[in-house]
């Protein structure tokens, strides 16, 4: 009988031969992890082009090549940056965003399907800078500003007067690059037109040019304004644009002339402020407008350069040939600058006497110097002011010269930078006559040598000029006009003055204004508005003791020096005492009150620092 053993799988009673075999248990195969790296790809090359860099290499054999990886470095040392997002299956690459003119290195990769990378093929290339036509554009009229030409013309394009005019102009294209350039566009609005006309394109080898010529055709309305346009190649300035600018007259002079604003505004662009309504027209007082500056005599800016001047615009007597000379302070040389051709009297951009040029110069004045233009000086002093007085003008009068600071087509002042405008002596003041522009000029400083007779000068030791307070024509620049010269008896010329090397100009000073209750004087000085810096001399001559002369200096309503005690701050009589304020001018005057409590104000000198 067999016995059964539950649990055991034995059966009790039987023999070995009979019990049953286990089960195997499953065989589980593991496969092996790819752990080989695809062979690094062979035969690299790089070839640059302006496109870009082609790279190309021999294509792996493996069976499991997933693709390629391409990274790109600016040095050989990384790091490198990943140019292709997904793998490539071609063994080809254009990197078309290459930088130019630089090496890049690069680095291509095998990849297998299991993520194996080779190790790195490396190769590198310099991408080519583009070789292109630069289009470089220049006025050959010497304009102020090289992106405008301005022309003028007079009557009808079939029957105009014989006068010249500039109704002609010439913009010169240049090919600074390397590469050709062609111009493909030349439209122009307004009333001009391609003078000869030209063929486009217009093919220019680099270091050539080609010259467009623009005539001028307008024939109603004054003032024109118009572009040329230059369409061409040049990948940095496909387009440039010319400012064109014109002023049409029915007839020559008279009423017909165009005004000074739209010359200077309208013609060339410039936005210099003339004055209050446009109206400069004060008979010829001395009284600033606008943007003008009061300086009868100037210096050069950078005395390293020259002096620069080019003629505007002449608008006077056709035929006249005006002439520009510059003169030192307080002598009578006269030295020529410019002169225009007189058949240009009435036209922008006048032509330099006995020649085709523009009226274009420079000169270089060693001193503080002045200006003329045929008769009329830049010191109203020096002008005739009859015709002035008699059309209307209130003292002081002579001012024909004017000038004004420069602003650009922006609004901003051009430095050092002046329009020289006159019009001649009673005529009829509207400043157009001779326009100029005058660069590397500043004005000098106003020199006044208190207590001199009408007319008179004296030179400090450098050699700067000083005038008289009392004007040739006796007019005065300060009230009462009775207050006398002193001392009387004229200057001690062998006074002492100490404390300064210029005794001449503290012999003579101003204050006694007789039985006048306030014992007070007055300067008016014209002078443009904004902050000024003055320097006031005084010596006392008649005190040495502190206390017998005391007085009030007010500048532009500013009590600037109170109870003003020559003696007590010079410390001693015959002694130059100097007292510099600055002071914010308005009303286009310099207002300077000194007012006695003791004996009668005094002063020797004033300046005005520039």
């Amino acid at each position: 009988m067999a016995v059964v053993l539950l649990g055991t799988g034995l059966l009790i009673g039987c023999t070995p031969s009979d019990q049953p075999k286990p089960p195997k248990p499953p065989v589980i195969t593991v496969p092996e992890t790819d752990t080989t790296p695809p062979l690094a790809p062979q035969g690299l090359s790089a070839t640059a082009s302006i496109g870009g860099i082609d790279l190309k290499w021999t294509a792996n054999t493996e069976a499991d090549l997933a693709g390629y990886r391409v990274s790109r470095s600016a040095s050989a040392s990384g790091a490198f940056t990943v140019l292709t997002s997904t793998l490539l299956t071609a063994p080809s690459y254009t990197d078309t965003a290459a930088p130019q003119g630089v090496a890049s290195f690069y680095q291509v990769v095998a990849v297998d399907k299991s993520g194996n990378a080779s190790a790195p093929s490396k190769v590198s290339a310099v991408r080519p800078s583009p070789v292109l036509g630069r289009a470089t554009l220049k006025s050959l009229d010497a304009g102020p500003f090289a992106d405008r030409l301005v022309f003028s013309r007079i009557g009808s394009l079939a029957s105009p007067p014989s006068n010249g005019v500039h109704d002609r102009a010439t913009l010169r294209i240049t090919n600074t690059g390397s590469g050709a350039l062609q111009v493909t566009g030349l439209p122009i609005t307004d009333t001009w037109e391609l003078d000869p006309k030209l063929t486009l394109p217009l093919n220019i080898a680099p270091g050539a040019f080609q010259d467009v010529k623009l005539r001028f055709t307008a024939q109603a309305v004054k003032v024109h304004a118009g572009t040329l346009t230059v369409e061409s190649n040049d990948v940095a300035a496909p387009r440039q644009v010319i400012q064109l600018a014109g002023v049409w007259q029915n007839q020559s002079e008279g009423i017909e002339e165009p005004t000074l604003e739209e010359i200077v505004e309208g013609g060339f662009g410039f936005k210099t402020k003339f004055a209050p309504g446009s109206d400069v027209n004060q008979k010829g007082r001395v009284t600033p407008q606008g943007d003008e500056v009061i300086a009868p005599y100037w210096q050069r800016a950078d005395a390293g350069k020259p002096v620069t001047v080019q003629q505007l615009a002449a608008y006077h007597t056709q035929g006249d040939v005006a002439r520009l000379r510059w003169f030192t302070k307080g002598s009578g040389d006269s030295n020529d600058v410019l002169a225009q051709a007189g058949i240009d009297g009435q036209t922008v951009l006048p032509r330099k006497e006995g020649t085709n040029e523009p009226a274009v110069t420079t000169f270089s004045p060693a001193s503080t110097f002045g200006f003329k233009v045929d008769t009329e000086s830049s010191d109203p002093t020096l002008n005739d002011q009859n015709a002035d007085r008699g059309s209307g003008c209130a003292d002081p009068c002579g001012q024909h010269v004017r000038f004004f600071q420069a602003r650009d087509r922006g609004g901003q002042i051009m430095p050092d930078t002046y329009l020289l405008i006159m019009d001649y002596s009673g005529i009829n003041y509207d400043y157009n006559d001779n326009v100029y522009l005058i660069g590397n000029l500043k004005p000098a400083s106003i020199l006044i040598d208190v207590g001199l007779g009408a007319g008179e000068k004296s030179a400090d030791p450098q050699g700067n000029v000083w005038f008289s307070d009392r004007y040739r024509n006796n007019y005065a620049l300060f009230t009462p006009n009775t207050a006398k010269n002193e001392p009387d008896g004229g200057p001690n010329a062998g006074l002492d003055i100490l404390k300064t090397n210029y005794d001449a100009l503290y012999r003579t000073y101003r204050g006694n204004v007789g039985n006048l209750t306030p014992r007070a004087i007055s300067f008016n000085i014209p002078l443009e508005n904004g902050p000024q810096t003055l320097r006031l001399h005084f010596a006392d001559l008649a005190h040495a003791t502190a206390g017998k002369r005391v007085f009030d200096v007010v500048a532009e309503g500013q009590n600037v020096l109170p109870n003003l005690d020559i003696v007590k701050d010079a410390g001693g009589g015959n002694t130059a005492l100097i007292k510099t304020v600055n002071v914010q001018v308005t009303g286009g005057v310099l207002n300077l009150t000194l007012s006695a409590s003791v004996d009668y104000p005094s002063i020797a000198g004033i300046e005005i620092v520039r």
